[in-house]
């Protein structure tokens, strides 16, 4: 195997065109996107996005550069998160390891079959921080070409600071954002260029961010002539037919086109953050070409020394940890710290969503795994403590919570022993809220013979971040549907009016109701898990989960850190009746794709309906639109319903999401 430190001069037959094909590389927030984007419409060349996983299991299990692949190295591939986005059968990924004698010869079978799947010759991949793995990919894949993206720094930190993930995760954000963004850029930067040494100059190129957004048509034909790829005009107009401006809309979810003046740190940056920045990460504005922004640096010396202590002790001598950006575990900003008194690691996960979306579905299939119990709806954890019901002022439980959850209807569905439950706290007795239902869950895994257990409510996706304080360690799987069948199922529900028949816009429109209920649950979830992180937030779509259910559950158990089963995608067997008059849920009928399709069983008047008042999170989830062209009196409609539905006397207690604006395009 090629050393990591050795300069590598590729021979003719390492150097012909094989997948992977490209790696596009750099610090986060640079506009790799944008380059992934105008790549992957190349008529020959498809590029995925952000799958992360090629470097990950082989450091995880520290198992060398190109080891034999093994059963349990494709289950850690195939288990990572990420690795959905590629999106391939579970099939062709077993097939590719099937074909396979080394990691590196399954990671090529893999692009191979993306490849395949989107009919072009050639696929690449687009991770940002695989710019600190370069002399590993090129060792594993030596013919692969390699793209540099390089932004000025300082408008990096800008981006950096309104998106609040990745090295805003880092617990010296709060106090110094620019020399956290500094540092951070500095390292990838610096590693991109440093790894690229090593490899033959024909495989690698930086691109500046600013040269490509200037002029988008040369830099994409420069690129697909060291690519050895036809120039191809589809690269720069990638986004044509796709572009949708609103208001506080990203560039990158409004699919705009190139665009310069997105940020300009000349004007958006004090001149102490300039130079704190100067004095961080100058050396690497240099190396780059990109002009100093202040004279003197002396003014913030004394800062500057303590951050770059601070990042060598927290970062630089810190193992990675597992998020997509590979923020140092001991470095990232403190959640609630759990009780020192704690052992127990119930409520494992919470599995939240829409209701009509397919949760319970989902619980079936997670319940069967042998060591993960998950209970039926309780609905009393987040309301009791709100409510103080049974629990003083400072969040302890007393001995009046299991007399009043005894008298909770659902709470007779643990079927636990009421003797047990009152045992938990005696007269007189106190302990922490969080404790005391940690106890109930693990009598519940008693009870089943299982050591985990998790939740399935999926209002509960309202109250993911007081649950996340409760249980700082436990997990969130948010399932989404397309919001169209639900709307279909919700219509058809005999026990809407307990839902979205609540709101007083429901007799006025049903079907724009539906749609608000269904925005408002997804993006409370999903903007509770941009919070979250990647280590303790998953979704799963729908579609995909009835689409490939063994392929969805193997994404599941990577996220949760347990082995696949069998009995997972089988949770039907012995128990499916045969009745033509019973819905999908009580007949336990198995994963069944297209029980509701909007497509035709939506009346196209709905179909505009839904879309005129949530067609921007349509696209935000890529889900495809029906109408090409909304009226504007239906956007009027739409304007005035969500109006009426935000005013609506349920939210005094509920809440609305961050993202919450009418519709204007």
């Amino acid at each position: 195997m090629t050393s990591l430190d050795t300069k590598i001069n590729p021979s003719h037959e390492q150097t012909r065109r094989r997948n992977p094909y490209l790696f596009v590389v750099g610090c986060q927030r640079s506009g790799t996107t944008l380059l992934q984007r105008m790549l992957d419409h190349h008529p020959e060349l498809a590029v995925g996005y952000d799958s992360q996983f090629i470097p990950r299991p082989i450091k995880r299990l520290a198992v060398g550069v190109d080891p034999p692949l093994t059963p349990r190295l494709v289950d850690r591939v195939v288990g990572f998160a990420r690795f959905a986005r590629l999106g391939l059968p579970e099939a062709a990924v077993r097939a590719a390891a099937d074909r396979s004698e080394t990691y590196a010869e399954f990671v090529c079978g893999v692009y191979e079959a993306f490849a395949q799947q989107h009919g072009k010759p050639f696929a690449g991949e687009k991770s940002p921080g695989y710019c600190r793995h370069l002399p590993h990919l090129n060792a594993l894949f030596p013919w692969a070409r390699i793209i540099h993206l390089v932004r000025d720094g300082r408008d990096v930190a800008l981006s950096i600071m309104d998106w609040g993930k990745g090295a805003a995760k880092l617990e010296l954000f709060e106090r110094e954002p620019v020399a956290v963004c500094a540092l951070w850029w500095r390292r990838d930067v610096l590693a991109g260029r440093d790894g690229a040494a090593g490899i033959d100059s024909g495989l690698t190129r930086v691109v500046r961010y600013e040269t490509m957004v200037e002029d988008p048509v040369a830099t994409m034909r420069d690129l697909a002539a060291f690519l050895g790829l036809p120039d191809a005009p589809e690269m720069a107009a990638f986004h044509e037919g796709k572009t949708r401006v609103k208001p506080g809309r990203s560039a990158k979810a409004a699919w705009l086109p190139p665009t310069q003046g997105l940020r300009d740190w000349r004007s958006q940056m004090s001149e102490r953050d300039l130079a704190l920045f100067d004095a961080l990460a100058g050396d690497a504005l240099d190396a780059f070409g990109y002009p100093r922004g202040v004279a003197d640096c002396s003014s913030v010396a004394v800062e500057a020394e303590a951050c770059r202590q601070w990042w060598r002790e927290h970062v630089e001598a810190t193992p990675l940890g597992d998020d997509d950006d590979e923020t140092p575990a001991t470095g990232r900003a403190a959640r609630v710290a759990p009780s020192p008194t704690r052992t127990s690691r119930n409520p494992f996960v919470f599995i939240v969503g829409c209701p009509r979306s397919g949760t319970t579905l989902l619980k079936r299939m997670v319940d069967a795994h042998p060591d993960l119990a998950i209970t039926p709806e309780t609905h009393w954890i987040p309301r009791f403590f709100r409510k103080r019901v049974g629990v003083t002022p400072e969040g302890l439980a007393t001995s009046e919570l299991p007399e009043r959850l005894l008298e909770y209807p659902k709470f007779a569905n643990l079927r636990l022993e009421p003797e047990d439950v009152r045992a938990l706290v005696p007269a007189g007795a106190t302990m922490p809220y969080a404790e005391f239902v940690t106890r109930i869950f693990d009598g519940f895994g008693r009870r089943h013979g299982k050591s985990l257990v998790g939740d399935k409510t999926p209002g509960y996706v309202q109250s993911m971040p007081l649950l996340n304080e409760q249980w700082p360690q436990a997990k969130f799987v948010h399932l989404i549907r397309d919001g169209r069948d639900v709307c279909l199922s919700v219509l058809d529900w005999d026990r809407a009016h307990r839902t979205a028949g609540r709101y007083g816009t429901w007799e006025r429109d049903r079907v724009s109701t539906a749609a608000l209920w269904w925005e408002r649950f997804v993006r409370l979830g999903r903007e509770a898990g941009e919070r979250l992180g990647p280590d303790l937030y998953h979704e799963i779509r729908y579609e995909s989960l009835v689409t490939d259910p063994e392929a969805a559950m193997r994404s599941l158990c990577g996220f949760l850190g347990i082995p696949f089963d069998d009995a997972m995608v089988s949770f039907h067997v012995g128990k499916t009746k045969d009745d033509p008059t019973l819905s999908a849920k009580r007949a336990w009928r198995p994963v069944t794709a297209g029980i509701r399709d909007w497509r035709t069983d939506m009346a196209s008047d709905d179909v505009v309906a839904f879309e005129a008042i949530v067609g921007d999170l349509l696209d935000e989830l890529d889900l495809p639109r029906a109408a090409a062209d909304i009226p504007s009196s239906r956007l009027e409609h739409a304007a005035a319903m969500r109006d009426a539905f935000k005013k609506d006397p349920h939210f005094k207690e509920r809440s609305l999401p961050a993202h919450w604006t009418p519709r204007r395009s």
